[in-house]
């Protein structure tokens, strides 16, 4: 599905994560609206004051930022892709709650984008920041909006920085014209100043999953069925639901592929084969390949606002799904199976691997081919134009959608 626009916007600039690194949700979305209007493209400025273990990662942040290297859209992310116009690697330090960095961050950022926004011919244009470190950027730059995109709830979400970041997120908000969630329960607790607040729900790269792909070698002579996760394994799994799961599909397969963040001893059973992380243009040939998908994910405070990429990537492979019955799952009751975790969610995977499980195969596709990135892309755009509006028609009432 193209996006059509009256009355196009001509640019954004955008703080997220680094391009190309991980095919991200902000990334999925200005990968399409880049066709279209200029993206100029922030790499992650950090969500954490950072620890020893952050060396490595450090130095090759600032081996980019020496070489001023430019990121590319990987193969894996391109389909209907397009790479952002321009890419910041950003020079700042990650104390950015100490005021003397956070200074000369602000000013470094600052330069860097007055500098591309030159560069690129741009007048006016709209902020976009997923990241609430940048909040002492918002308003200095001569945006004609901005809006903070929120897809986590950093205070709860595990490997950030609480401390630093509740005092930023609260100038963030402070300052942006609107927020845009990926959850309805950000919504309600992530508001703006402004009261402008609107849900987005995660969208799927729809072809990209929906295209058949082999099996690939290493699944080929693993006994079926296969109950498949793709997805990071950390705190957001429940553990003792995938040995269930083993437990009760004895004669055939769990397979995690994705990186895992939990001890690998905790992961053993005769038939539970743990892959690790592989490329996301191959991912799709894993996925086909499942027989059921399944969301294990515990039920907590930061698991009510994730809105799982996974879930749809899952229906547009053409995968019945079984999730934990979280708010974000509740919304595809008509496409999921749902069930609590431990042994109820075992049996609902046996289950749903007869034909009259969940939505499967062309309806599963049908399902997920109605919520594509591509819809989800205009959608935003359709938010930006309403809150460029009411923020030139002041004193109106907090819009909320």
């Amino acid at each position: 599905m193209p996006i059509h626009r009256e009355r196009p916007i001509s640019a954004f600039v955008v703080f997220g994560d680094d391009w190309g690194r991980h095919v991200s949700t902000l990334q999925h979305l200005f990968g399409r609206i880049a066709q279209h209007a200029t993206v100029i493209w922030i790499n992650g400025i950090g969500q954490r004051e950072p620890s020893l273990s952050d060396i490595g990662r450090a130095l090759q942040k600032l081996g980019a930022m020496i070489r001023r290297d430019r990121a590319r859209s990987s193969p894996s992310a391109r389909g209907r892709m397009a790479p952002p116009q321009h890419i910041i690697e950003p020079r700042v330090l990650p104390w950015h709650s100490n005021r003397l960095v956070s200074a000369i961050n602000r000013a470094s950022l600052k330069r860097d984008i007055q500098m591309s926004l030159k560069r690129a011919g741009v007048g006016d244009f709209v902020m976009v920041t997923g990241s609430p470190p940048s909040a002492n950027v918002i308003g200095e730059c001569g945006e004609s909006a901005s809006i903070y995109f929120c897809m986590d709830d950093f205070l709860l979400l595990p490997g950030t920085s609480p401390r630093m970041i509740a005092p930023l997120e609260q100038e963030l908000l402070r300052r942006v014209d609107a927020v845009v969630a990926t959850a309805q329960r950000l919504v309600e607790t992530k508001v703006s100043v402004s009261g402008r607040g609107f849900y987005l729900p995660q969208g799927v790269n729809y072809e990209h999953f929906a295209t058949g792909r082999a099996t690939p070698a290493e699944l080929r002579d693993l006994p079926r069925p296969i109950v498949g996760f793709a997805g990071g394994v950390g705190p957001a799994v429940d553990l003792a639901t995938l040995h269930a799961i083993c437990e009760t599909i004895p004669n055939g397969s769990v397979v995690l592929v994705g990186p895992v963040t939990v001890p690998r001893e905790s992961l053993v059973a005769p038939n539970l084969h743990v892959f690790g992380p592989r490329p996301y243009e191959d991912l799709p040939a894993y996925v086909q390949a499942f027989d059921v998908g399944i969301i294990p994910y515990v039920e907590n405070d930061w698991t009510r606002t994730v809105d799982s990429l996974k879930l749809l990537e899952y229906l547009a492979a053409g995968v019945p799904v079984v999730a934990s019955p979280l708010p974000e799952v509740r919304k595809y009751s008509s496409a999921v199976l749902t069930a609590r975790l431990g042994r109820e969610f075992a049996e609902a995977v046996k289950a749903n691997l007869a034909p009259s499980g969940s939505a499967r195969g062309e309806v599963a596709q049908a399902f997920a081919a109605n919520h594509s990135w591509e819809r989800r892309a205009a959608r935003l755009l359709d938010i930006v134009d309403e809150v460029c509006v009411a923020k030139s028609r002041p004193g109106g009432p907090p819009m909320r959608g």
